[in-house]
């Protein structure tokens, strides 16, 4: 990508007169996070606004920024229908290099995962994957996507539409919705209209310089290389990626009483690219930043009819790429909760469960960046020094030490803590449902037989003979009996990877793909799944489930996946 790609601003109609009715959500910013909200909700047949006070992807001057997506965030994209795009435009690395002092003190190769629909991880620049969003949504009837958008005010009850006022080209106009997600960043402007600061955990003088270059007539390999203690660097941290475009992230830590503003000038760029080489190259540089992190959270997600989802609920240090992986994950969080709310199907309380789930993922993260940033660089703390010069001095021969070390350890997918939509005790509780490949032949992978709603997978031969709606999209849950879809391998992966013995074991999944619960065909009966779904959702009874709409989710029916399964079904 060249050039970013400019949207054009259409008048909105409120302009022209007030909308008689509210929308049903509204999204401030798109981002990573409010793109995928807008999608996943669409998907489900809510109409979505999204305002945005840009007209672009990403941050103008073709800043990266986040670059590694997690496995989890593929088999998100995948649900979606653009993970394909993503994996074939990105970079994957197999090996990675770890220099202390510019010293190889450990190397290691990532094993191929032919069990699992996606592989890993992938690097790509941000806005490559914010293009292929608002390109997905521009094929969506029930998207609107208002670029040049800014949100100036906010007016938000407890018990009714909140009011946005929005200022364009034209002139500002007011316009309502039933809910507003605010994914408008770090600096989040809705945060600020509403008077809530975030909880500081915890905040750096570290500063790091991001260059990315893109190479002329010089082949690296493709590795990602971590010098700890870099002589070129004056004893700081350096990272080496690469991205599409033959594109270099190179991440330089600064010192303590370096002069960003001089670090960042064309020419101290070059050299401090130069000095790390240690030889001539030739490149330009795309991009750079001067960056610092803190650690903070929102106590609360949600705030009456406003919610928060990614950096303007939580900021986490990009060690491991928690950032932008958890801002996917909070829209899928959210998507299918607020759907069903919106649906008459599910009382508010649901939402309560989406500020609780997520701010316990964005703890989690904010430990696990913290142990890495530790160990990159333990600065005046004797005790973390001392461990991690033992670890370093160890690695070169001992492959549990070099195990050990941490700079940067890639993001995992939340493990949700028990509730109302997480029940027993099961290892696999709360733990998002592995993607694993059940057919070789076709492809046929776990997650293609779930519903957008709830799905109750049977790892056995026949449903329980109380199971209704086997494979009817109008049922309130889903029942598939999984063994029959699988080939020999896709047998050995399951019991491999999730320790099912397909005998009639029965896991209820949620609509984000996270286990509400496991257990043997007497543990989970459909009656006591009904409870369990009555409790969740906070209503006595709950309605049958509609048919997804035309435009409705990819791994439903009327996709091959779908037809491949009622045929062996």
């Amino acid at each position: 990508m060249t050039e970013l790609p400019l949207y054009p601003y259409i008048r909105p109609a409120e302009m022209d007169g007030p909308r008689a009715e509210p929308h049903p959500v509204a999204i401030v910013g798109a981002g990573l996070s409010g793109l995928t909200l807008a999608l996943d909700l669409v998907r489900r047949g809510i109409p979505v606004v999204v305002l945005d006070d840009d007209n672009t992807v990403g941050v103008r001057g073709l800043a990266s920024r986040g670059m590694v997506w997690a496995q989890r965030t593929l088999d998100i994209f995948d649900r979606l229908g653009m993970a394909s795009a993503v994996v074939d435009k990105g970079v994957r690395w197999n090996v990675g290099r770890v220099l202390c002092r510019d010293k190889a003190v450990a190397s290691f190769t990532l094993q191929d995962q032919p069990d699992m629909r996606h592989n890993g991880f992938v690097n790509l620049q941000q806005y490559y994957l914010e293009a292929f969003l608002v390109d997905a949504l521009q094929r969506e009837p029930l998207a609107d996507l208002r670029w040049l958008n800014a949100v100036a005010g906010i007016e938000a009850g407890a018990d009714g539409p909140a009011t946005l006022r929005v200022q364009t080209p034209d002139g500002i106009y007011a316009t309502r919705a039933q809910w507003v997600v605010a994914c408008d960043g770090a600096h989040s402007a809705v945060r600020g209209m509403l008077g809530l600061q975030p909880r500081v955990y915890d905040r750096t003088e570290d500063r790091w310089i991001i260059i990315d270059i893109v190479l002329r007539g010089t082949a690296w390999p493709e590795e990602r290389w971590t010098w700890l203690d870099a002589g070129s660097n004056h004893g700081r941290a350096v990272w080496r990626h690469k991205m599409a475009d033959d594109t270099w992230r190179l991440d330089f830590q600064l010192r303590p009483d370096e002069d960003a503003e001089a670090a960042a000038t064309e020419a101290g760029m070059r050299r401090r690219v130069l000095d790390l080489v240690g030889e001539p190259v030739d490149f330009d540089i795309a991009w750079h930043g001067v960056w610092a992190y803190r650690h903070e959270c929102l106590d609360s997600l949600r705030h009456g009819r406003v919610l928060f989802a990614g950096d303007s609920a939580h900021l986490v240090a990009p060690f491991g790429a928690r950032g932008g992986n958890g801002g996917i994950q909070d829209a899928d969080n959210l998507g299918w909760k607020l759907a069903l709310l919106l649906q008459g199907r599910a009382d508010a309380c649901l939402l309560d469960s989406y500020s609780d789930e997520r701010k316990h993922a964005a703890m989690e993260n904010i430990r696990q960046a913290r142990r890495s940033s530790r160990f990159v660089y333990p600065g005046a703390a004797r005790s973390a020094a001392l461990w991690r010069d033992a670890i370093i001095a160890l690695a070169p021969q001992h492959q549990a030490a070099a195990r050990l070390i941490n700079t940067g350890r890639l993001c995992m997918p939340a493990v949700y803590p028990p509730s109302p939509l997480v029940r027993g005790s099961h290892a696999h509780a709360g733990r998002a449902l592995p993607n694993i490949v059940l057919r070789q032949a076709d492809g046929l992978s776990l997650h293609a037989l779930l519903g957008p709603w709830f799905t109750a997978l049977v790892f056995g031969d026949a449903l329980p003979p109380d199971a209704t709606g086997a494979t009817h999209a109008d049922s309130q849950v889903r029942w598939v009996a999984v063994s029959p879809l699988c080939d020999a391998r896709g047998r050995a992966a399951l019991a491999h990877q999730l320790g099912v013995a397909l005998d009639g074991a029965t896991w209820l999944v949620r609509p984000d793909q996270h286990v509400m619960a496991a257990g043997d065909a007497q543990a989970l009966p459909p009656a006591q799944i009904t409870t369990w779904l009555d409790a969740a959702l906070g209503q006595a009874a709950i309605p049958t489930f509609p048919a997804a709409p035309a435009h409705g989710l990819q791994h439903f029916p009327g996709d091959p996946l779908h037809a491949a399964f009622t045929a062996t079904a």
